[in-house]
């Protein structure tokens, strides 16, 4: 059986998570909703509200049978009409008191301000009656008489919140009860309902969550193994599209690090194999170009020397052809001598030294030159081979005083950049075409007329050597910009 890829085991894996979490949180939630409703919603409650309820309307009306009476006796007391002539309510309310109404509150309403309603009730004595919109508010008003006829009404309130509140209490009981009957199937419905949605939601919430995290993380995996691939096919110029930044994204970056060294080790090597092959072609060739060089040369004096006639023209040709020979001889050992360099360079003897000495004393070679120097002081100590380096500079300005002619300027510049020792030559020349850039470091390919395109073939190799790399561009004046970077060893900046 073919097992389940990643991307869909992150999928599953969340889908289950939020499955399993909400089922959980859902059997939790049905198992408070039983207990609340079998907690809230009992027959002790219920029957104890209900006393309740019946002790407080008792009480209700043992309190306006008293407050009936009361009144009653107040209104056949000459003590009301003084009360009301006086405006003291204290000797009114102490009565009520001795009669275990504390609460009341007092006040007279003149005859005048009484409803006709009321004040016609009012001759048949005290009444007692609840104010519209007032449930929790008991009245009475007793008449106040004064010759015959009425003046005022004492109206006496007691508030009966205690009352209300419990027949609420009783109210909402027998309500949450006839809910609790009726619908407690509903509401086991309705939640089932309920979990099936959020359900639903959750997995179609997790299935796109585990789609995008499955892509993001799966995405860059398998740019990963394409890239693997190719660099197995030897695609060492094969890199994956940044645009993370997080860990793949530093993994993406690793990657194309290592593919970039890939690359440039195996170009080094190219190179260096190519270099070799060279070498030892130089070697065979100074080898059996040199060795008939003298012979040649000394034949053909000999034949200058030996002519004992007295032709004088004959005599001219010889010499001629003697000068002829002996000047192309020359030139080829001057070519041997170019093979034989290049053939046989040596491996490198590193030292500790400064890269700025190194330039100087290559400049001091040309002094006729309009050379200038833009070196950087304090630059860190580099591990040099002194003499290779300096062959390094010497080519370099060789070519740059060729290409700049007589009228032309060069720069020398050295700089620190990115962990590295930059160093510059420029000159004013016509420049290095951009085709031939990567060409003109390859052995035996020049762009001059006279040059046998070893120069810097050689110092490619040298600078490889040392561990960095050189490299051609145009140059701020319109010439060439050769550039080396040259690794800082360890220890060599304080």
């Amino acid at each position: 059986m073919k097992p389940l890829s990643l991307r869909s085991r992150i999928i599953i894996a969340l889908i289950a998570l939020a499955l399993g979490t909400t089922l959980v949180l859902s059997l939790l939630a049905k198992n408070l909703l039983d207990q609340s409703l079998q907690v809230s919603i009992t027959p002790e409650i219920g029957q104890a509200l209900n006393d309740a309820l019946v002790l407080a309307k008792e009480n209700y009306s043992v309190r306006k049978a008293i407050m009936v009476e009361t009144g009653s006796a107040l209104a056949e007391s000459p003590m009301l009409n003084r009360a009301f002539q006086n405006g003291d309510l204290e000797r009114l309310r102490d009565a009520f008191k001795q009669r275990e109404l504390s609460e009341v509150s007092l006040r007279f309403v003149p005859s005048g301000s009484l409803q006709a309603s009321l004040a016609d009730r009012l001759v048949d004595g005290p009444q007692v009656f609840k104010s519209p919109g007032q449930a929790a508010v008991l009245q009475m008003a007793v008449p106040v008489w004064e010759n015959g006829g009425i003046v005022a009404a004492l109206f006496v309130t007691e508030r009966l919140d205690k009352l209300i509140n419990v027949e609420r209490a009783a109210q909402t009981v027998g309500h949450l009860q006839m809910i609790f009957d009726h619908t407690r199937k509903d509401l086991y419905r309705a939640f089932l309902l309920t979990f099936l949605v959020a359900a639903a939601g959750v997995v179609l919430v997790a299935s796109v969550v585990g789609i995008r995290i499955g892509f993001e993380i799966t995405g860059p995996l398998y740019a990963l193994i394409k890239g693997t691939r190719e660099l197995a096919r030897d695609n060492l110029d094969y890199r994956i599209p940044r645009g993370r930044d997080d860990e793949i994204g530093l993994v993406i970056n690793s990657f194309n690090h290592m593919a970039e060294d890939l690359n440039q080790n195996r170009r080094q090597r190219v190179e260096a194999e190519k270099i070799a092959a060279w070498q030892e072609i130089a070697r065979r060739l100074a080898h059996e170009i040199k060795n008939p060089l003298t012979p040649i040369q000394l034949t053909v004096q000999q034949m200058r020397d030996k002519y004992a006639g007295d032709d004088p023209a004959y005599r001219k040709l010889i010499q001629d052809c003697t000068e002829i020979v002996t000047e192309e001889v020359e030139s080829l050992r001057g070519l041997v001598q170019e093979f034989a360099d290049f053939a046989r360079m040596p491996s490198l003897s590193l030292k500790r030294h400064d890269l700025n000495s190194v330039a100087q004393d290559a400049v001091r070679l040309y002094p006729e030159a309009s050379i200038r120097l833009d070196l950087q002081v304090d630059l860190p100590e580099l591990d040099l081979d002194v003499e290779q380096m300096r062959r390094v500079l010497i080519n370099l300005l060789e070519n740059g005083v060729e290409a700049a002619g007589e009228n032309g300027t060069l720069a020398v510049c050295t700089q620190l950049q990115n962990g590295t020792v930059k160093l510059q030559v420029n000159d004013s020349g016509p420049g290095v075409a951009r085709e031939d850039r990567e060409r003109i470091f390859q052995p035996y390919v020049s762009t001059k007329e006279n040059g046998m395109g070893l120069g810097l073939a050689m110092v490619r190799s040298i600078v490889e050597n040392h561990g960095g790399r050189v490299t051609v561009a145009d140059g701020p004046e319109g010439g060439a910009q050769f550039e080396l970077l040259l690794p800082i060893p360890e220890g060599s900046i304080k």
